[in-house]
């Protein structure tokens, strides 16, 4: 089966938010929550697009003739490209109801392992979702990178020791889910996140974390990096 075939097949399933569209470039769904659409005045994801569009890989003719390769190590783990697949939750709400989030992380999280690449998997409200998540994780051997949403200190820690015996190799933190619509005024609770709080969920984990932060300030952004130096290089000379 060719890509256009599966594209094809998708159609037939699809919810209505997401049309399976033949460039994923964020147009038809601007805007849509839920749905895989931008937040906010729906360009995000659009400009995203144009952006990837910039990046290029360029050819290298000053080198040996031979077969490339594309492996790389990272924390530990090797894998066969330098590409990782990210997260994707509420699968049911945002595509279609073929799958929920369990189902489709068994299968994401081993196809990306079996590929030679890890899986981020996504978070929600329903705490069994990161339950399953780790655990196929866990069956892949440590293969995946288990997403925690921006909730309270109680709650990530919860979901952090899910991810420490999943043998994950890294987690990661959304912190611009804070925006989230549907998260706010929920239980349990969620939203932005200061530099002091980061260091308090930072502190707790004996592994990496991987945090993804859509930060407009400069100053802001160094600051937090420092942060990030302080905590993890510690633990990266340590574990590695």
């Amino acid at each position: 089966m060719n890509v256009n075939e599966i594209r094809e097949k998708s159609r037939s399933v699809i919810g209505p938010y997401c049309k399976s569209c033949p460039v994923c470039n964020g147009k038809a769904c601007s805007n849509k929550i839920p749905g895989p659409g931008s937040k906010g005045t729906g360009t995000v994801a659009i400009k995203n697009y144009e952006a990837w569009q910039k990046i290029e890989v360029k050819m290298d003719t000053l080198a040996e003739n031979k077969e490339i390769d594309t492996t790389f190590e990272m924390f530990g783990k090797t894998f066969k490209y330098p590409i990782f697949a990210g997260p994707v939750g509420a699968v049911s709400q945002h595509y279609s109801d073929l799958y929920n989030d369990n189902t489709f992380n068994e299968i994401y999280v081993r196809a990306c392992a079996k590929s030679g690449i890890a899986a981020f998997t996504g978070d929600g409200l329903n705490e069994e979702i990161m339950v399953h998540a780790t655990h196929y994780i866990k069956e892949n051997n440590g293969i995946g990178v288990p997403t925690i949403k921006p909730w309270d200190k109680e709650t990530c820690f919860k979901k952090l020791e899910l991810a420490k015996a999943s043998k994950a190799f890294a987690i990661a933190m959304d912190v611009d889910a804070a925006g989230l619509p549907f998260l706010q005024g929920r239980i349990p609770p969620a939203g932005r996140k200061s530099v002091d709080e980061l260091k308090k969920s930072l502190i707790m984990p004996k592994f990496l974390l991987l945090l993804k932060e859509l930060c407009q300030l400069k100053e802001r952004k160094k600051r937090l990096m420092q942060v990030l130096k302080e905590l993890l290089f510690p633990i990266m000379e340590e574990e590695f």
